[in-house]
């Protein structure tokens, strides 16, 4: 049955009831920011749009998802759905990727989350659910800030040496991890690459004059807080090596931003 015993439709299956829907400006916004975030909860979208009635911008989302297909429900949320007040989660479908595309609107990006569709990734749409919800709280505390402003990764990367942005991930930093006491088990330099969550700064107007802070964003979902050997992840290697990439100041080279911090988000906070 296309919809349930109360006449509505189904929350996972597209269903077409033929409404006559005329896209607005505040639909394009929608799309904009569902193609900079990647994935978006309901509320994150009430949150950047401010609608007068978040019930009549409720039903709008489903119609945008049933009757025109531009926007989609991520089948991964399905898992973690327990009734019909946990908030939605969207995505831009590639219909409306491609209507973006058409009208030459693509805004920059917050995330740099793949738009590939893969299966059996519960635990990666967990993790960039993380990313996502760390993001979006930052972005919301700016823009209620006047002397405030968000820098997006594209923002930072658009900006970056020609050389790094000529590489497959210009996320991708390299760092060499002195042996230190922080992390015992590494006894002499090692040689790797830090890809961060995510990337971003904020643009602080103070005294008439604009000043920055960068910070690269780690979220950590399965990961421990220690182990034995280097080669395997854990919070505790990825702390030695964001010491080492800080203290060398090989992030001014690889990315051109002029300082940057570490944030960490976890389940709880």
């Amino acid at each position: 049955m296309p919809n349930d015993r109360l006449g509505r439709r189904s929350r996972f299956k597209r269903t077409i009831a033929t409404k006559n829907i005329t896209l607005t400006n505040r639909d394009i916004e929608i799309f904009h920011w569902l193609y900079r975030y990647r994935y978006l909860r309901a509320p994150h979208l009430i949150s950047f749009l401010q609608p007068r009635s978040e019930k009549r911008f409720i039903e709008r989302l489903g119609d945008l998802f049933h009757e025109t297909g531009l926007i989609d429900r991520p089948p991964a949320q399905w898992r973690h759905f327990d009734a019909r007040c946990t908030p939605m989660i969207y995505e831009l479908s590639a219909k409306g990727l491609l209507f973006l595309k058409s009208r030459n609107q693509l805004p920059q990006r917050a995330t740099s989350l793949s738009r590939r569709k893969r299966s059996g990734t519960t635990v990666q749409f967990d993790h960039a659910m993380m990313i996502v919800d760390a993001l979006v709280e930052i972005e919301v505390t700016t823009i209620a800030n006047s002397d405030q402003r968000f820098v997006s990764v594209d923002e930072i990367l658009a900006r970056a040496p020609d050389t790094t942005r000529a590489t497959p991930n210009p996320l991708s930093v390299p760092v060499t991890i002195q042996p230190n006491a922080a992390y015992q088990n590494i006894k002499s330099p090692w040689n790797t690459h830090i890809i961060p969550d995510a990337l971003y700064g904020i643009e602080y107007m103070i005294d008439g004059e604009k000043r920055y802070r960068f910070w690269a964003l780690e979220c950590e979902n399965t990961s421990p807080s220690w182990r034995s050997s280097p080669r395997k992840s854990s919070l505790a290697r990825k702390r030695a090596a964001y010491d080492a990439l800080i203290k060398s100041h090989q992030y001014q080279k690889h990315w051109g931003i002029p300082n940057l911090n570490l944030k960490v988000s976890t389940r709880d906070k």
